[in-house]
């Protein structure tokens, strides 16, 4: 694998009603996913109304890769997040909070070592940034967010298959072929975490790209 991976125990820090974000304005029907970035409002507010309210914030979503066996990791959510818990879900997400400026690749990688203790030595390198959907979600169930996808190469020969969790948000992983997720979040299945059509649409092709050219190059 052609990074430094360390797998430590993982934090596992409680989910805190009052952590802050940046509001947002709502997206414009001609939002470009793949160039477009969301426009923060200057205002802050706290988790739990920025949910209550249905405002628009931003997240950072992870999805750990490993091309030779097709295939992705999914986290299960503990039964103590405020949405969807105990679903399976994205391999690492959280939201972009005050404290990360910003920087959605801050907020990816820490979500990365809090939940499942993997500590990347250089995230810039190692993440790859794939595009942005705004997603609304609040009548699902979940929230109305900007979301930053990334995706990880991981090797399981190399860098194994199991992980540190962080049990206040995660209570369980598993590996997914990509067959299985795609058949699973097209059919609207009700043990994972629902994504937009919109992020359907944007994600299984990328994903098949990334995959193919891991493949292709090895």
């Amino acid at each position: 694998m052609d990074r430094d991976v360390a797998r430590d125990d993982a934090s596992s820090p409680a989910q805190d009603a009052n952590e802050m974000f940046e509001v947002c304005e709502a997206p414009t029907p001609s939002f470009d996913v793949r160039t477009d970035r969301p426009r923060g409002t200057g205002a802050l507010a706290r988790r739990a109304d920025v949910h209550a309210r249905g405002e628009w914030h931003r997240s950072a979503h992870v999805w750990i890769v490993d091309a030779k066996t097709r295939a992705v990791v999914l986290q299960k959510r503990s039964m103590g997040k405020d949405t969807f818990p105990g679903m399976w879900d994205i391999s690492a997400a959280g939201h972009v909070s005050a404290r990360d400026d910003g920087d959605s690749l801050r907020a990816a990688a820490c979500e990365l070592e809090e939940e499942l203790g993997v500590r990347l030595s250089d995230a810039r390198r190692d993440l790859t940034f794939q595009f942005c959907i705004p997603a609304a979600q609040a009548a699902l169930g979940g929230c109305n967010c900007y979301e930053d996808v990334y995706f990880l190469r991981w090797d399981r020969d190399s860098a194994g298959d199991d992980f540190a969790l962080g049990h206040a948000e995660v209570t369980a992983t598993r590996w997914e072929s990509i067959d299985d997720l795609r058949a699973a979040l097209n059919g609207a299945s009700d043990e994972h975490v629902p994504r937009t059509k919109q992020y359907l649409d944007v994600f299984f092709p990328a994903l098949d790209a990334f995959v193919n050219h891991d493949r292709s190059s090895s």
